[in-house]
């Protein structure tokens, strides 16, 4: 009986460390689990919360947005014609000019080309090339829409004459240029055409 009685009581002792390591590591368990799981709530919150990072201010040359003309106010300001430019609209049935255009602001374009200036008519010469760049000015046409019926002898050695049209032949004019010393052709008058003159 005693020896029997001895197994069971060691058995007993047996089972209450069992019941107390497994009570413990499952304590453990629920410790480390809870710690980790309040560790990853609380990153989460943490970065959630973080600030966001102020937008970067650019220095521009632009005016505020409070200073920004409405497009009403733009398409007012495209529509005023320069107080300068002189217009004048010919009501003559007979004449080929539909209006001649003056403008005092406009300037010689520059030249690379070098004192005493002698105008040259060729195609292939820089002061060619320098006369459409004045006449494309004036008219707004890009010389590479231009085409040029004639380009001569505006009176005098400094002043040149051309007729042109734009290459879809909707718009014709006759542009009058002055030689400027060291500084180029310079427009002096435009009309615009009813119809193409080859020669003034």
């Amino acid at each position: 009986m005693s020896s029997r009685f001895a197994k069971r009581s060691k058995q007993r002792k047996v089972n209450r460390v069992l019941n107390t390591f497994i009570a413990i590591v499952f304590a453990l368990i629920l410790f480390f689990g809870w710690k980790w799981l309040f560790a990853n709530d609380r990153s989460v919150k943490e970065t959630n919360a973080s600030p966001q990072p102020a937008p970067v201010e650019v220095e521009t040359n632009e005016p505020a947005n409070d200073e920004q003309p409405s497009e009403t106010e733009t398409e007012t300001n495209e529509q005023q014609p320069n107080d300068n430019v002189q217009e004048t609209v010919v009501e003559d049935a007979n004449s080929n000019v539909i209006r001649e255009i003056v403008n005092p602001s406009w300037q010689p374009i520059g030249t690379t080309q070098s004192e005493p200036h002698v105008t040259q008519y060729d195609k292939n010469s820089v002061d060619w090339k320098e006369m459409l760049d004045a006449i494309s000015y004036a008219t707004g046409i890009s010389s590479s829409d231009l085409i040029v019926w004639f380009i001569g002898n505006g009176g005098s050695p400094n002043h040149a004459v051309a007729t042109v049209s734009k290459k879809d032949k909707t718009e014709h004019y006759k542009v009058f240029i002055e030689w400027v010393t060291d500084e180029g052709w310079k427009p002096t008058k435009v009309q615009q055409l009813k119809e193409i003159e080859r020669r003034p």
